[in-house]
């Protein structure tokens, strides 16, 4: 229990902020058409999701710098109390009624999730050290689906039934607990903070340095390529559930977000399991186990065309897949380099994965009007299987699973 105590502040700063962040960027998407007069959902669905993740690939290099030459800590706690300024100003713009507000908000909160993003995986080893790593990484996932999942189902609910006080209260009490929260993150970092050096902030040059440094690392772009790969399925998933249920399946707000639930519940048990079965290591065997688990669902998605109970099902399978997939690829990212340069490490992470999340979200609109909700299944299949051939390909730890049975 002690143990478990020392994470309390990471994990609790974490769910809060991602419940936050998932309650505002939710709330636009379900309440676009009926309280901010938007005809186009799809349209709205895409510049939530695109705004949000848009900083990650301006501004990932500037993340990675704070990580390492100042306290992850303290980037962690003055990201919060911007983010209380923020939340401040998004009831300003629904109060107003004004898109313009309310997206310039979506796009500072993902501004600010860049920031101390790297700060927040650095403090997994800073907390637990190397043997800590599987089971802080799992653990903070889980609770970050988690808050995805609770604060999904809140914008849900009170898009259903708004009331500007209520979701004032809501948005402006979490960001003040998460930033009580902060304050106490109290950890020992692994090494001094890195004095200026020569680096860049440019993220063209930064994404070219940082893929000729991940090819010295065995195995670091076939990984990263991996793990940006689940956060762009993940997305898909995520925007295609808010327009399928609504267009195909005619579930209200509240159902479709209670169905976004389980699909945060699966890719939590799915990410708390698989970091307490690796045991203190980095098992990447569990990926291409999560990875075969994602594929066959997702088939059965489009094959069968379910609706009520089994589409249910289906979509906590393929979300719990997703948290097995995912766990083992993201420690690893963790683990692959010591001290203060594994803040490039993640910096380059994030910024791959956000730039896959950005395009899935430029991809998704004309994609849907060509071809329909169902075949988002079908390109998630295809995406999918050519990234596990390539991890399998190249990363023996995986393909040795294989060999063995």
């Amino acid at each position: 229990m002690r143990s478990f105590f020392k994470w309390t502040p990471l994990f609790a700063t974490n769910f809060l902020g991602v419940l936050n962040n998932n309650f505002l960027r939710n709330f636009i998407a379900f309440v676009c058409i009926t309280l901010l007069s938007q005809t186009n959902k799809e349209l709205i669905v895409t510049l939530a999701s695109g705004l949000y993740v848009l900083p990650y690939i301006l501004f990932s290099p500037i993340g990675g710098r704070l990580a390492k030459r100042y306290n992850k800590s303290d980037v962690m706690f003055w990201s919060k109390c911007t983010e209380l300024c923020i939340f401040s100003l998004a009831c300003i713009g629904f109060f107003t009624q004004n898109i313009y507000i309310l997206l310039f908000c979506v796009f500072s909160v993902g501004l600010m999730s860049t920031l101390f993003s790297p700060s927040k995986y650095g403090l997994i080893r800073d907390i637990g050290g190397n043997e800590g790593i599987s089971f802080g990484t799992g653990t903070l996932e889980m609770f970050t689906f988690l808050g995805v999942l609770i604060g999904t189902f809140i914008a849900s609910v009170l898009a259903d039934h708004y009331h500007f006080m209520l979701f004032s209260g809501i948005l402006i009490g979490i960001a003040l607990i998460q930033l009580t929260t902060s304050y106490f993150l109290k950890n020992i970092e692994e090494a001094k903070v890195l004095e200026i050096e020569k680096d860049t902030i440019n993220p063209i040059f930064f994404l070219i340095k940082s893929f000729k440094w991940g090819g010295t690392i065995k195995n670091g772009n076939v990984i990263i390529l991996g793990l940006s790969i689940f956060w762009m399925m993940g997305n898909f998933i995520i925007m295609n559930l808010i327009v399928h249920c609504d267009k195909v399946l005619h579930m209200t707000n509240t159902q479709t977000g209670i169905l976004m639930d389980i699909s945060g519940v699966g890719i939590g048990i799915g990410s708390m399991l698989t970091g307490l079965l690796s045991k203190h290591k980095v098992q990447l065997k569990f990926t291409p186990i999560g990875g075969l688990g994602m594929i066959v669902c997702l088939v059965l998605l489009y094959v069968l065309k379910p609706a009520g109970v089994t589409f249910s099902a289906l979509i906590f399978f393929v979300s719990f897949f997703c948290g097995m997939y995912m766990v083992p690829l993201s420690s690893w990212v963790q683990h692959s380099v010591e001290g203060r340069l594994q803040g490039d490490m993640l910096a380059y992470s994030n910024f791959v994965i956000f730039l896959l999340i950005l395009i899935s979200a430029g991809i998704y609109s004309p994609f849907v009007a060509a071809f329909g909700t169902e075949a988002v299944w079908l390109l998630m299949v295809g995406l999918f299987s050519v990234v596990l051939i390539t991890l399998l390909i190249n990363v023996k730890e995986m393909s040795s699973l294989f060999k063995k049975s």
